[in-house]
């Protein structure tokens, strides 16, 4: 029989193929873990820094920057693998209450974020940091994960633990971070209150007539001792003035603007300075961040309803079986800021609604200050003086 030299060729390829497939799957289902890497005792080296005896300092303008590069081994898998390293850090040499970055590295070259490790630093403290900052010792290790590996190719839940570094210290100083919370979980507020604008009665007597709260606002924005952002929206009339205090009864904390009566050169606590005082009639937003010392006072662009009316309607009334608690407006012209005083004999729950009727009604789901949502406001049994902003739902309880 003759075979043509072509043929041949094709057969000769047909039969390496075969002999390679076999010897590929061969490799495959003799593959073996390294049995350290299943029972979780599998550990690798991570490298000493750079410098010794040295003290990292960290800034805030170099957040984007490595504050150093480590270095390590690769976990011996008893394979070659894609291993993913996580940076944990602790105060305590046996990594007791460790907090781990936010970045995970590919590859066995480890920068160190700063931003991340100043958090890191941050958490160990529980947010209460010294200040100021003090050098501290910060103990490192790595956590390398293998997600994949698995024993044979018929298995599909990986085997592989995690496998932990040595440990090695590093000194750090980091910089100061205010431990900044949601209002809703703040452990208190220092809200501050636009007086003058309707009149300048600095007495608690002033609620509603001459004292109007500036609101909390949405997000991390709080310390511990209740600084924060605070906020005001509504309507100004360029024909009156006012300033921004945070202490009932007194004026060593205020607001004002240098020069003359205005927002072009805002100061703070200058008892000698002018008034706050919007250029032309319209709607503008206060905003205060009681933390850095800004004040911004800006035009809203914003045509919002007026009203002429609000209530409170709750269990105090039976959810209005009765006439709902009438508020009185804040001010004359485009009112959207309401207030009564009101004794609550118990604890009760309430809302805020427009002309005794569902169809426009707020809530809130915090106590004694929040912004409008569709829950009840769970009020504490006492006297209070009830503030409601219709233009964004904030509402402040201040008790007499």
């Amino acid at each position: 029989m003759i075979i043509k030299m072509k043929t041949y060729n094709y057969i000769i390829t047909f039969i390496l193929s075969i002999g390679l497939l076999f010897s590929c799957s061969d490799d495959r289902l003799n593959q073996t873990i390294n049995p350290d890497a299943e029972n979780g005792k599998l550990s690798f080296v991570l490298n000493e820094g750079e410098y010794s005896n040295f003290t990292y300092v960290l800034e805030e303008k170099n957040n984007g920057l490595s504050m150093e590069t480590l270095y390590c081994s690769q976990p011996d898998y008893g394979f070659s693998a894609a291993v993913s390293y996580y940076i944990e850090t602790s105060f305590n040499e046996d990594m007791s209450d460790h907090v781990v970055l936010s970045s995970s590295v590919q590859g066995e070259t480890i920068n160190i974020n700063v931003k991340e490790m100043n958090k890191a630093i941050f958490d160990l403290y529980g947010g209460d940091m010294p200040t100021p900052s003090v050098e501290k010792d910060i103990y490192i290790r790595l956590r390398a994960i293998v997600s994949t590996a698995t024993k044979d190719p018929l298995t599909t839940e990986p085997t592989v633990k995690p496998a932990y570094s040595n440990v090695i210290k590093l000194t750090v100083l980091p910089y100061f971070i205010v431990n900044l919370k949601p209002y809703n979980e703040a452990e208190k507020l220092l809200p501050y209150f636009i007086i003058g604008y309707a009149g300048w009665d600095n007495k608690d007597d002033g609620y509603g007539t001459s004292l109007l709260p500036l609101s909390v606002v949405e997000g991390n924005v709080y310390d511990t001792e209740g600084q924060g952002i605070y906020s005001y929206t509504g309507f100004f009339e360029a024909s009156k003035s006012f300033k921004l205090i945070r202490d009932i009864g007194s004026w060593n904390e205020q607001w004002g603007n240098a020069g003359g009566d205005g927002i072009d050169n805002i100061v703070h606590n200058d008892g000698g300075a002018g008034n706050l005082k919007v250029a032309e009639d319209g709607y503008y937003t206060i905003t205060l961040n009681s933390i850095t010392n800004e004040l911004k006072v800006e035009k809203a662009s914003i045509s919002p309803k007026v009203y002429d009316s609000m209530g409170i309607v709750g269990t105090i009334n039976n959810w209005g079986d009765t006439p709902d608690i009438a508020m009185k407006s804040y001010q004359d012209v485009n009112n959207h800021v309401w207030y009564a005083e009101y004794t609550f004999a118990s604890d009760d729950e309430c809302k805020f609604r427009y002309n005794s009727d569902w169809g426009t009604s707020w809530g809130g789901n915090h106590f004694p200050v929040g912004l409008g949502g569709g829950d009840n406001i769970k009020v504490e049994a006492g006297t209070y003086v009830v503030f409601y902003n219709d233009i964004d739902g904030s509402y402040t309880f201040i008790k007499k």
